[in-house]
This record gives structure tokens, C-alpha cells and sequence, in this order.
């Protein structure tokens, strides 16, 4: 975003500018255009924000969350995740969820690059695999915040990072993911772990994590998840 302000023409008055829009920034950049030809060159100025409220969740490596479905079987032909993470450590599960039909869904740190692997089910008949493994991004263990979006309609997926879109379609015939219990953020459930044996908890923070219209992150802080393991 650029915007123009008019500073004041002499050393004592002061000039308040607002921005257009609110923003949420790491860095501020300004840039000189031209200045008055009375007097001496100078600059002073003070930046004032808003209140900004951020639920971030720290993960130790030994540490998941788990978010159980209000019924034992959630079978979804769209989906909406997101987040926002920061790490120093190139590998660790983010978010995992699976069902006894052999669906999955599973969103990664492999060696600092992002990896989604997902499947909406096999044909044994047809000798279809449904898995479907997608990467992108790299070094993402720079320790700064880094943005996820998954975004799911039958089999067509939105991977989403830090605004660079990946769309692709899911092998296999099928178009419902179809979970059971719970999804976790952090590491894999008990029962996962037989099945993805040696991946490593993630190491790091989280903030606004959503799944499909509800924020994980304030019910952790409401307490309305599961954290027994956390």
C-alpha cells in the first residue's frame, strides 16, 4: 500500500496523517518526494496503532491440539483451513486428520518446504489411488510468521502460501473427505502414528487457526478443545 502525506513548512507545527485502510505490517518503509526549499532538511515523526488482538499458540515439540467433531464422523464436500505459523525447525505435522474408509488429510513441514498430502479415498476396483501430495514454498524455518490457507470444493484444492496459489485436482474418483473423531494441530493422534511412523511434532507458533468457520484458536483459549495432551 502507498500513501502520500503532507508534512508541516516550518519547525514547529505538527501535521497528524491517517491511513486509508488499517494494515497489519512487519516493516514500514518511507520515502522522501521533495521537500521544503526554506531552511534546513529534517525529519520527525511517531506512528500510533490500534489495538490488535492475536491468540498465538506455542508448541514444543511434545505437544498437540485436538479438535474432536460434534459427531464421530464428519464426511465434508468443501473445506476452509488456515493458519499462521513461525518455526525454527524444518520439519514437524502441522494439522492431521483420518478416517477408516483410508481418507486423510495431512499438512507438513518436510525439510522447510510446505507439503499437503491428501486423500479422498481409493478405488480398489478400478485400481485408483487417491493420494495426492502437493508441495511449496521453501526455507519456511526463517522464524518468521508465514500464512496457509487449504481450500477444498469436491476435488479441486486452493493451496494457498503467503498469498502464492497452488490450484490442482485430488486423484481418484471420489469428492467427500470423509474424517473420523478429530483433527489435530501439532503432531499426530496415538492411532496415526502406526501409519506415519517418524514424523516429528511441530516446533513452534500458530494463530488464527480456523477449520471451517470455527476458530480453534479462541476455543483453545476458552478451553472448549481438547489440550489434555498440550
Amino acid at each position: 500500500m502507498f500513501q502520500t502525506f503532507k508534512g508541516n513548512n516550518n519547525s514547529e507545527d505538527v501535521v497528524r496523517e491517517d491511513l486509508q485502510h488499517a494494515i497489519v505490517a512487519r516493516y514500514i518503509r518511507f520515502i522522501p518526494l521533495y521537500w521544503s526549499q526554506k531552511g534546513r532538511i529534517g525529519v520527525r515523526f511517531e506512528l500510533y496503532g490500534c489495538s490488535y488482538w492475536a491468540d498465538v499458540i506455542s508448541f514444543d515439540g511434545h505437544s498437540i491440539i485436538s479438535y474432536r467433531f460434534r459427531s464421530k464422523k464428519m464426511k465434508t464436500l468443501r473445506d476452509v483451513i488456515s493458519l499462521k505459523f513461525k518455526t525454527t525447525t524444518r520439519d514437524g505435522v502441522l494439522l492431521y486428520g483420518e478416517g477408516q474408509q483410508g481418507d486423510y488429510i495431512l499438512l507438513e513441514l518436510r525439510r522447510a518446504t510446505m507439503e499437503l498430502s491428501i486423500n479422498l479415498g481409493s478405488s480398489q476396483d478400478n485400481m485408483i489411488q487417491g493420494h495426492t501430495s502437493v508441495t511449496s514454498g521453501s526455507l519456511l524455518d526463517d522464524g518468521h510468521w508465514h500464512s496457509v490457507v487449504i481450500e477444498r470444493y469436491r476435488r479441486n484444492i486452493n493451496f494457498t502460501l503467503d498469498h502464492h496459489t497452488h490450484q490442482f485436482r485430488t486423484n481418484g474418483d471420489f469428492e467427500h473427505l470423509d474424517l473420523d473423531y478429530e483433527l489435530t494441530f501439532g503432531g499426530l493422534s496415538e492411532s496415526a502414528k502406526m501409519g506415519f511412523g517418524g514424523k516429528e511434532n511441530f516446533v513452534g507458533c500458530m494463530e488464527r487457526i480456523t477449520y471451517n468457520g470455527d476458530n480453534i484458536t479462541s476455543l483453545v483459549r476458552r478451553k472448549k478443545v481438547d489440550t489434555s495432551s498440550f
